[in-house]
Formats: C-alpha cells, structure tokens, sequence
C-alpha cells in the first residue's frame, strides 16, 4: 500500500513538460496564490507572473483586448477593466440595475459584450456594452433569455455576430438585425466557444462521462474531434496565431486514485492544434490557477 502511494505521488509530483518554442504572445489567468482571486500576466514563454488586480473582492473571466493593452474582467456583478502597463482599472458597469459577467471583447476594442441578469435566479441574456464620455457603458441588450442563460458570448472575427451557450448548445446572434440561430445540436453539452484565427469555432464539451474539444467550420458545418477521454476542460482561448490552446484543466478523471485523493487543482495548461497537451503553464498543488486568455 506505501509503494503504491509512492507512486501515485511521484506520478502527482512530476514535473510538466518544458515549453515549446517560440510561443507567442502572454497570458492573462486568475489565481487565488494570495488569498483573493486575482488577475496575473504572464509573457510567454519564460518570464515571470506578474499581478495585474489588487482589490479586495475576487476578479474573474478576463478578456484581453485586440491590441493587447486592457483586459477586461467581472468583479461582483460588474465589469472594469485594468490597463496592462499600469495597473489602472476603469470600471464600466456598477452591478446595480444588471449583474454583468463574462466580457467579451468586439474586434473594434471599444465595445464588449456580457452576459447580465437583473438579479441572482432571473436568466441571463446578452448586452452590448459601448463607452460613453460619461464613464459608464451604454447596454444595449442583443438577447432576450426565458429559460436558461445565454453565456460565454464569442465576437465573430468580422464583428457581425456572437456565438454564444444557450441550455448547452451553441447559438448566434446578429449584432444587424438581432437574429438568433441554432448551430449545434444532439448529445453533447457544449461551452466556451471561442473564434479560431481562421474563422473556425473551438468548443469544449461534455457527454455522460466522455469530455473533449471539438472544432466546427460554420460553414460548412464540418465538425472535428481534437480530443475525447476523462479530462475535463472548463475553459479554452486560443492563442493569436491558432497554434496553441490555453485551458483550464479541471480534473482529470484517469488520474490514479491514490493521487486523486491528494487533490485536483484547477490549473492552466497549453495544447497544441491538434488538441495534444503539450505542458502546464500555471500549476500549484496548493493554489487553483484557471481562465487563461491570451495577450498580444
């Protein structure tokens, strides 16, 4: 039994996989390494992590903008985002009348959209969030939700639309004209979509006790696995140039049992195209790490 919880230990303990190179760009992720959750940043592939929030209440589901310079993120119902240089954070929602979450930004750089809801148990549905000289956002609400929420809202690269999760499937909404379409549909349960660099949707999903990562070529509608088993992935961003994926790995349902016992962090890890996981970016035995988004 002492050889046995050895093993699984030194299986838990080992270290990841050195990072492949030229990798590019940087990562924004939450960790709570200080107590509260908070943003870090992190250039890739070697330097160090570096603390971008400091307040007292955990911030969450960051979003880098276009030109890599802002992230924004969801603090208790609101929406604020922080300058990467500076550390400055601007809040654009107050959480009062709506509990935003979930920003997203358009590929203009101004203009987000969220996922809101009036209050905790009504549905969620999205607004489009556009700056005023006033300080606070403009909503325009694209979305009417009746059962369920509408989440994880993606901008099309062209800015035309949004891929959003409806009752665990995929949907699209016409920032013109407001229409909303299905694009998915049978067994499987569906969640952060996200736009590949050449057009094509990623997505996790999960069906019974089987988890992966499929692409879909809206086009044509041609869907391919990248990756099937027992590893649930939480959240996916794909990196600038398409090459990699950053994720939160959640569990891992292989793991051996006697290192399950130990503990499953949340923690960050990088795939490549091909959905083969190729290290850990952000790992602690001690502190959860999740929601990576990439940066210029």
């Amino acid at each position: 039994m002492l050889l046995l919880l050895l093993a699984a230990l030194g299986l838990w303990l080992w270290p990841a996989p050195a990072l492949p190179p030229r990798i590019p760009g940087a990562i924004v992720f939450v960790s709570d390494r200080d107590g509260t959750p908070a943003l870090y940043w992190r250039r890739l592939p070697r330097d160090r992590d570096r603390r971008l929030t400091f307040g007292s209440e955990p911030a969450s589901e960051p979003r880098v903008s276009p030109d890599g310079t802002r992230v924004a993120f969801a603090m208790d119902g609101r929406i604020a985002v922080v300058a990467v240089a500076s550390g400055e954070v601007t809040l654009l929602t107050l959480g009062v009348d709506w509990k935003d979450a979930q920003p997203a930004w358009l590929p203009d750089g101004r203009r987000l959209v969220v996922s809101a809801r009036r209050r905790v148990g009504e549905p969620a549905s999205l607004h489009l969030l556009e700056p005023s000289a006033e300080g606070m956002a403009v909503r325009h609400p694209l979305t009417q939700a009746r059962a369920g929420d509408d989440t994880s809202p993606s901008p099309s690269p062209d800015g035309e639309s949004v891929v959003f999760v409806r009752e665990d499937r995929l949907m699209r909404v016409g920032l013109g004209d407001g229409r909303v379409t299905r694009l998915s549909g049978g067994f499987k349960r569906e969640r952060s979509p996200r736009f590949l660099a050449d057009g094509r949707l990623v997505c996790a999903w999960s069906e019974g006790k089987l988890h992966g990562i499929d692409t879909i070529d809206l086009a044509t509608k041609t869907r391919t696995t990248l990756t099937q088993g027992g590893v649930f992935y939480r959240t996916l961003a794909p990196s600038p140039d398409g090459r990699f994926l950053a994720v939160t790995r959640s569990w891992d349902m292989g793991l051996h049992p006697l290192a399950a016992l130990l503990g499953q962090m949340e923690e960050v890890h990088l795939l490549d195209a091909s959905g083969r996981e190729r290290s850990g970016l952000e790992v602690s035995r001690r502190h959860a790490n999740h929601s990576p988004d990439w940066g210029g």
